[in-house]
């Protein structure tokens, strides 16, 4: 939890100077926080114990958790956060918090994949429905609402097709019918949109992504108001055990240290490589609305403070076609997730048929999709990368 001083001393800081600095002061004086690997705490006295003063055991509290978590909702404009031992497990536990049988979700689609199955089959056996919408078209939106709604699930930006929505008429809806507003915010990441800032109520994060940014930890973070962060910390945070470990807590806070600066880099290189795709003869469309010939580019201006490192594009050759680019890639490797150092690329077609697209506008496409994660390599030399994989398009 972040108090009032300290929000105070963050109106005075930088992001990039805020993550070198806050939520790690006075720890023995380490410029780099020390790691508590202990499962436990011990106390002074009988009575010290019952104050519940303190730390008393890992799986509720740690106090490398604590550097992490005061980072994260710092970064997000939030009053508290919780890390989690991975993305599906901050997701899980947002949704069990907020829904009881018998309730309504309305989700946007395209969404990630385990948003989908936990939404679309896990929740039905608790008596949960959902209606995946949409977004682009809010009236889509205020038509689902039923009398038993309580939620409104959402991606910043989404997985595949990049595509995006008006963040303002969704909370302005939200309101109107009293509905909780969760959004996903990983592809999008707080450099670039604070959600909690446009009156979203919980932002959630896949942190194995672009704030930890090596590729070598699984973790998640649930960020909202104090009063919801305390009521999951309280529930559903120590009974299911998601829990994330102190030394993946210090993984991902040293990720952190260079955050903004990993971002801008993220940033440049994928506009100059969608720029690059865009002028290509072999492609037939780029996922990226942060290009002006993009539809949605004035709505991209309006609400990001700039691009991350993913994006997707179409070819004219079809699957055969990026079967063929993706072989011939050389800095780019074959892998699913993104937002570490290194180039990934993937197609949605190497999976097999995806339930979620089946008999909708996005299922001719999926084949033809080649989605890349931007890393961190000289940007000429992804171009040129891309470039020479295209040729055999």
């Amino acid at each position: 939890m972040i108090d009032k001083d300290e929000k105070r001393a963050l109106t005075k800081m930088g992001m990039q100077t805020m993550l070198a600095h806050f939520g790690d002061e006075n720890i023995h004086g380490a410029v780099v926080p020390p790691i508590f690997l202990n499962s436990t705490f011990i106390h002074e006295s009988y009575e010290a114990f019952q104050e519940g003063k303190g730390y008393y055991y890992s799986r509720q509290s740690n106090p490398t958790l604590e550097v992490l978590e005061k980072k994260l909702a710092a970064l997000e404009s939030g009053e508290s956060a919780k890390i989690f031992a991975s993305g599906m497990a901050a997701i899980s536990a947002t949704l069990f918090h907020f829904l009881q049988q018998g309730d309504h979700v309305i989700c946007s689609v395209p969404t990630y994949g385990g948003t989908y199955g936990m939404l679309g089959h896990y929740m039905k056996k608790f008596g949960i429905t959902v209606d995946f919408i949409d977004f682009r078209e809010m009236e889509h939106v205020r038509a689902a609402i039923k009398p038993n709604t309580k939620l409104i699930v959402c991606e910043a930006y989404s997985t595949f097709f990049m595509e995006i929505f008006d963040l303002s008429a969704v909370v302005a809806i939200a309101r109107e019918h009293g509905l909780r507003t969760i959004i996903d915010n990983t592809c999008a990441s707080p450099a670039f949109l604070r959600p909690l800032e446009w009156g979203f109520d919980v932002v959630i994060h896949s942190a194995s992504k672009y704030l930890g940014g090596h590729s070598d930890v699984i973790a998640g973070v649930v960020i909202a108001s104090e009063e919801i962060m305390e009521s999951i910390n309280q529930m559903e945070y120590p009974l299911f055990g998601g829990a994330l470990g102190p030394l993946e807590s210090w993984l991902v806070a040293r990720g952190l240290k260079t955050f903004g600066l990993r971002m801008k880099q993220h940033a440049s290189s994928a506009l100059e490589v969608a720029q690059m795709l865009a002028e290509n003869a072999k492609v037939a469309r780029v996922n990226f609305p942060f290009l002006p010939s993009h539809e949605q580019h004035e709505l991209a201006k309006k609400q990001f403070d700039g691009p991350s490192g993913l994006l997707s594009f179409e070819l004219h050759g079809g699957a055969d076609a990026a079967a063929r680019v993706i072989n011939r890639l050389k800095y780019f490797k074959i892998g699913v997730s993104w937002g570490g150092f290194e180039s990934l690329v993937y197609s949605p077609g190497m999976s097999g048929p995806n339930e979620q697209f089946i008999d909708t506008i996005y299922e001719p496409r999926m084949g033809h999709l080649i989605r890349i994660s931007v890393g961190l390599e000289d940007t000429i030399d992804l171009i040129e990368d891309l470039k020479a994989a295209l040729e055999w398009a």
